[in-house]
């Protein structure tokens, strides 16, 4: 009876562990604090946009928008994309017979 709850006791523990060994590592970069901040005329301007579902609007407000957008995604938490290596490329030498 006592070599069947050791077994239970280890595999728990087991589990237990290797959940906070996971836990550990993060595969997101955290969130940092905008750049922007936002006026009360900037927020009436997202607010028209999403009423006009984007239509109608002039190019520098349009501009806008994608300033606040750019400023927004380098801000929030996004998950971390490992960069691959770049392949090099071999040339391959010719030779003239």
């Amino acid at each position: 009876m006592t070599i069947r709850k050791l077994m239970i006791m280890t595999l728990v523990l087991g589990v237990f562990a290797s959940g906070l060994m996971a836990k550990g590592t993060s595969s997101y970069e955290p969130a940092k604090k905008p750049e922007l901040t936002l006026k009360k005329s900037d927020l009436s301007l997202v607010t028209k946009a999403i009423n006009k579902k984007f239509k109608g609007l002039t190019t520098l407000e349009r501009k806008k928008l994608v300033e606040f957008l750019e400023d927004y995604t380098k801000s929030a938490k996004h998950e971390i994309i490992p960069v691959e290596p770049k392949k090099k490329q071999i040339k391959k030498k010719v030779s003239i017979k």
